[in-house]
């Protein structure tokens, strides 16, 4: 088969349809516009209310900031809670991209009223928290002082482009963690009740745990400790029906310097996909320890066989290194008209169950949705030269496909959806392979994971092909686009986000058997976005900003290793150096980050230095910044308080010598340990 160049055919495609959807896209904004239609909001203490907004946009950003949160505080998707009597005003803003940059507008404010309960509730419903406000330390006194830096070169962004990544033949498969597409979650107004505790006596570790895996419950302390154990999971009292949310509260201490995530299973994790959406809360494979947490959070069941609550490592392969668990409590299921569905803001997501064939037979492709009824598909196949499909007569959700001639195409379902009592239309697509009359038929698949990813995050991919390992001659991973990078690992690939954007993972395998050959191929959209989370600074050759003419230092002569960079910090000529954000140097706002940790070191006492962030078009520091600083030889934490920062201009970080202010060395060298970007 000329697979190549189908597949060329088919992302060229792919590319034509992005492009009709954008450009449909946007003829709708200009005709549709967005109005805040909440304009007043009256509301008891504790109670609660959604903001409205029409003419919502994709890929828009809606947020919302209460001016007096001790009177009335706001979701991230726009819940007012009522806190104490009083009035304040909630502002709305409507944020974008559009050519690269990020735009934003003013939608309007909501006043809202919060008035004292006039007569006690029969039953008391516990509040969803929110994220607690961390104080923000007030930067060192500042002192006024020359901040025009002379603008060096901007970095180069890569083209993008395919990426293709071949790997030998293998002999062994490996055997991966199940996971599902992750459904939508009920809306925010959907609160637990009553709380009550899991027994955690009743703790089970996995027959494939391993050797040094430690699991042990405690009697006296009612504590479960875990150590260098990829899962475990505890029962719950109840089976948790299908779309029905689960909350949680967990509470303990990292002992291991690892994270971990949750989500519901049945009591074995490795004979079905998960039952539940993954809270990735406390998911960072680097937390320190000693780190206690306490945290609330909704499962929402996928299947009607969610028995037990699952706890497993950062990410696939990475065990927990140490935890400490000291309580768990539930609340399901949710009190009498608090029944969870969809949040109408979310769409459900469809998919296509459907067999590789070969030229002249037949098989019927069925269509699934993740919530809602299914009422009318629209079958299409992309190259009706290869195959051709015929729906279903009494089941539109099924159809007939014909394999005409051996090729690569894609078989995609327009799928109308009731859901709460609306009609909504997603699509699924999936690859089909027409094996000529001598060839192998294949089927590939990339096991489900999750379709979009946080900028730094990392999922791992792993393709399954139905033949045995000792047949597979040739794996092939390939990725369009730059928002994302790709390792891979035979039939693994770990993908990395870079920016927000999107991009298509493709995996080719190619099988021979009995004299004869064949291949298939599978392909998944993932799309980066920006994940509001605290944010480690990459500090490298790559991050360095280049010389410029008579103030920056010559970043060639920069010091990389495990320990941070060093650098020679001139006193002549008040020199300085720069970093990047990230390694793409796309920009970063930092205007969704509350402060900055930056720690450091001297090689001499007494240096006295300058700090703070920089806009790409021109090398000055932006209020707030850090000024006549000293440091030592011992390590120092500074904080940066990023509140006054404007959105979508600030990208690098600064040093600066300041030496001509007090005393201070002449050529220290200046060790950087650490960047820390902390989330509001």
């Amino acid at each position: 088969m000329k697979l190549r160049k189908a597949m060329a055919v088919a992302l060229a495609g792919a590319l034509v349809i992005t492009t009709f959807v954008t450009g449909t896209t946007s003829e709708a904004a200009k005709s549709k516009k967005t109005k805040l239609k909440t304009k007043k909001a009256t509301i008891s203490v504790k109670g609660k209310k959604k903001i409205s907004i029409t003419g919502k946009k994709a890929k828009h950003k809606y947020t919302f900031t209460s001016k007096k949160k001790k009177i009335a505080k706001v979701s991230k998707k726009g819940v007012i809670t009522g806190v104490k009597a009083g009035k304040t005003k909630i502002t709305v803003k409507d944020t974008w991209k559009q050519k690269g940059k990020k735009k934003s507008k003013k939608l309007g404010t909501v006043t809202v009223t919060v008035k004292k309960k006039t007569t006690p509730k029969p039953k008391v419903t516990a509040q969803v928290p929110q994220p607690p406000v961390t104080p923000i330390p007030a930067p060192p006194t500042q002192v006024p002082g020359d901040g025009n830096l002379t603008p060096t070169d901007n970095p180069v962004t890569p083209t993008p482009g395919v990426t293709p990544t071949k790997t030998p033949k293998v002999t062994k498969e490996p055997t991966p963690t199940p996971v599902a597409t992750q459904a939508p979650p009920p809306p925010e107004e959907q609160v637990p009740t009553t709380y009550k505790p899991v027994d955690m006596s009743q703790v089970q570790k996995p027959e494939n745990a391993g050797g040094d895996a430690v699991l042990t419950y405690d009697s006296e302390t009612n504590t479960i400790t875990a150590e260098k154990i990829a899962e475990f999971g505890i029962p719950l009292d109840f089976v948790a029906k299908n779309g029905h949310a689960v909350w949680v509260k967990i509470q303990g201490e990292i002992t291991g310097n690892t994270g971990f995530r949750c989500w519901l299973h049945d009591s074995d994790p490795n004979v079905q996909d998960r039952c539940s959406n993954i809270w990735e809360g406390m998911m960072e494979p680097d937390f320190e320890n000693g780190r206690v947490f306490n945290e609330e959070f909704q499962l929402v069941s996928y299947s009607n066989n969610a028995t037990h609550l699952w706890i497993k490592g950062p990410a696939h392969g990475t065990p927990i290194a140490g935890l400490r668990i000291t309580s768990i409590e539930v609340s399901y299921p949710l009190g009498e008209g608090e029944e969870p569905g969809p949040d109408d803001t979310q769409a459900p997501t469809a998919k296509i169950d459907l067999k590789n064939i070969s030229e002249g037979s037949t098989t019927t492709a069925a269509v699934s949705v993740s919530a809602g009824e299914v009422k009318d598909v629209d079958w299409s196949v992309e190259d009706t030269t290869i195959a051709t499909v015929a729906k279903d007569a009494k089941d539109p959700a099924k159809a007939t496909i014909t394999g005409v001639k051996a090729g690569h195409t894609k078989v995609t379902a327009k799928v109308k959806v009731a859901v709460d009592g609306k009609d909504v239309t997603v699509e699924a697509e999936k690859d089909l392979v027409v094996a000529g009359k001598d060839e192998l038929v294949v089927n590939v698949e990339i096991e489900t994971a999750p379709s979009e990813i946080g900028i730094g995050e990392q999922i791992t991919l792993t393709a399954k092909a139905d033949v045995d390992t000792a047949s597979i001659e040739e794996i092939i991973w390939e990725i369009s686009g730059d928002a994302a990078t790709i390792e891979t690992d035979s039939l693994e690939a770990a993908v990395t986000g870079v920016k927000e954007g999107k991009v298509t993972v493709t995996v080719t395998i190619k099988v021979k058997k009995d004299g004869k050959t064949g291949e298939a191929m599978a392909s998944k959209d993932i799309e980066v976005v920006f994940v509001n989370k605290d944010f480690n600074m990459v500090l490298s050759p790559d991050t360095a900003l280049k010389t410029a003419p008579w103030y920056f230092i010559d970043s060639s002569k920069n010091t990389y290793s495990d320990g941070g960079v060093s650098f020679l910090l001139p006193k002549d000529g008040n020199k300085a150096t720069a970093f990047n954000l990230s390694e793409s140097g796309e920009l970063f706002d930092l205007s969704e980050y509350s402060k900055a940790v930056i720690t450091l070191a001297s090689s001499e006492e007494n240096t006295a230095i300058r700090l703070g962030f920089t806009s790409d078009e021109k090398r000055d520091f932006k209020d707030p910044e850090v000024t006549n600083h000293t440091i030592g030889t011992a390590e120092t934490k500074i904080e940066v308080d990023l509140a006054g920062l404007p959105a979508s201009e600030v990208y690098s970080f600064v040093i600066q010598h300041t030496g001509w202010i007090g005393s201070s060395p002449d050529n220290p060298t200046v060790t950087i340990k650490s960047i820390k970007l902390i989330a509001k």
